[in-house]
């Protein structure tokens, strides 16, 4: 099975919109993957204001995250990240999120592709791997 990590902006993508079904995350949720998010992206969605105001946006999120696995920030992305961020200066979040996915082996999916196309190993999902 192959195994995803998902991006920031693939869940608020998802969460934002009223078309849910022409979203990615659906698209891919439909399919035979292992999603995975960062801690980062766990705790940049818990960040929102309408998740601490809103108890429905609360409980979608939560709803959410219990179908991913949530991959924790242990020293090897840490130092992984680091190397990232001094090397191709990109924001110290993205290098956390892109680290995770190479120390774990796992393709990420974002919609900021320029954010991390530059990042030599790091596999970005193409929209051609799922079904239409």
């Amino acid at each position: 099975m192959k195994k995803l990590l998902l991006d920031t902006s693939i869940i608020i993508d998802f969460l934002r919109r009223n078309d849910k079904e022409h979203s990615l995350l659906y698209r891919i949720a439909k399919e035979q993957y292992a999603l995975y998010i960062s801690i980062i992206t766990h705790t940049e969605l818990y960040a929102g204001k309408s998740v601490w105001e809103n108890t429905d946006a609360r409980k979608e999120l939560q709803t959410l995250f219990s179908g991913l696995s949530v991959l924790p920030l242990e020293s090897g992305v840490s130092e992984k990240a680091g190397e990232i961020r001094a090397r191709y200066n990109i924001d110290l979040l993205d290098a956390i999120v892109a680290a995770s996915a190479l120390v774990h082996g796992v393709a990420l999916v974002t919609l900021n592709t320029k954010h991390f196309q530059a990042i030599d190993g790091l596999l970005l999902f193409a929209l051609s791997e799922i079904a239409s």
